[in-house]
């Protein structure tokens, strides 16, 4: 009896112990260390694709022109697999052009033409491969914009149509992509109707079961836009995403430059469980210039899913850069979202 009272007493006296022991590394954690002690259990299995914030590059190929040029073009990216590396990039943008016998070219124009891949299969491959070393990765958006322009000729005009670039992209996408690697429109609307309905009502798929993927929208309005959903009506079939303006059956993903001026209708349309993508800077603007960070930062708060830049990293000479890691998006994460959970 004697002996079952002391060993009793030992353990009461061993709780104690460990309760003023807890008690005393919780008063030395920070709050953000002991918010994430209390909830080890949460993880990203309830997130969704819309419930994460990432850093974008535009013209993510680009390669500032050698020699004295405009300040449009005096920005220079690291290749894209750097980017995804070592900046922590998800959003690229990758400009095509029809090239008469060969495959479809990767610049920005026939006067900035500097570029870290060639053409739109080796740039695709190189994400490709940064993407099956890196499985856990958030999905990329890689947004693809058919270029064309008027070029003339012992008084010919020949136009470089965009259109008849579409089905080569859709091609090129799918003979580079495996097909399990792709979130396509199908994928999202499931049995709903339209697209716009499903993001809006059921919402995107599951963020644990969209990792290693990639999204492909197809970054351009009027008639390629409307080419494109004459080929894929309802984005049935389709491997791209179109890029939005204005809420239509089809809509899923928008493109919204001016994060000042339109703050309102892009925390609106996050709100309702679109993606958007937004631009925190233009290297012609001057903002990297004067270090001007208002764009970027209201990019961020208002909820803006990709913020797209010219200067994902430090560049000597420049105090201005994006500094954005993958992480809850403010406005459409649901509470309990934790950065460290997300990539």
């Amino acid at each position: 009896m004697k002996d079952g009272l002391a060993q009793l007493m030992r353990l009461h006296a061993l709780s104690l112990a460990t309760l003023v022991l807890l008690s005393s590394i919780a008063g030395c954690l920070s709050s953000e260390e002991s918010e994430l002690i209390g909830t080890e259990n949460e993880d990203s299995t309830d997130l969704k694709v819309n419930h994460i914030q990432v850093k974008g590059t535009h013209n993510s190929y680009h390669v500032k022109p050698n020699g004295p040029t405009i300040r449009a073009y005096d920005y220079t990216h690291e290749p894209l697999d750097v980017q995804a590396e070592s900046f922590g990039v998800r959003q690229f943008e990758i400009d095509v052009w029809w090239s008469p016998g060969q495959q479809l070219r990767v610049y920005h124009n026939q006067y900035d033409r500097g570029t870290t891949c060639q053409t739109l299969r080796q740039c695709l491959d190189v994400l490709l491969d940064w993407s099956d070393n890196s499985p856990n990765h958030v999905p990329l958006m890689i947004w693809i914009e058919p270029k064309e322009w008027t070029e003339t000729t012992t008084g010919a005009t020949a136009v470089m149509n965009a259109q008849s670039m579409i089905e080569d992209i859709d091609e090129q996408i799918n003979l580079a992509w495996p097909r399990e690697k792709i979130i396509t429109p199908d994928d999202v609307r499931g049995n709903h109707s339209d697209l716009s309905t499903a993001v809006t009502t059921t919402g995107w798929p599951l963020l644990d079961d969209s990792r290693g993927k990639a999204m492909f929208i197809l970054l351009g309005g009027g008639d390629v836009r409307a080419d494109y959903l004459n080929q894929h009506p309802n984005l049935e079939g389709a491997t791209m995403f179109t890029m939005s303006t204005s809420v239509t059956p089809e809509s899923a993903i928008f493109s919204n430059t001016d994060p000042i001026g339109d703050a309102e209708e892009i925390r609106s349309l996050v709100e309702s469980g679109y993606i958007v993508r937004s631009r925190a800077d233009n290297a012609e603007d001057g903002e990297a210039d004067n270090n001007e960070t208002e764009r970027r930062d209201t990019a961020i708060e208002i909820g803006a899913h990709s913020i797209s830049t010219d200067y994902p990293s430090k560049v000597d000479g420049i105090e201005y850069w994006v500094d954005l890691n993958v992480k809850c998006n403010p406005v459409s994460a649901p509470v309990g979202c934790l950065d460290h959970n997300i990539e």
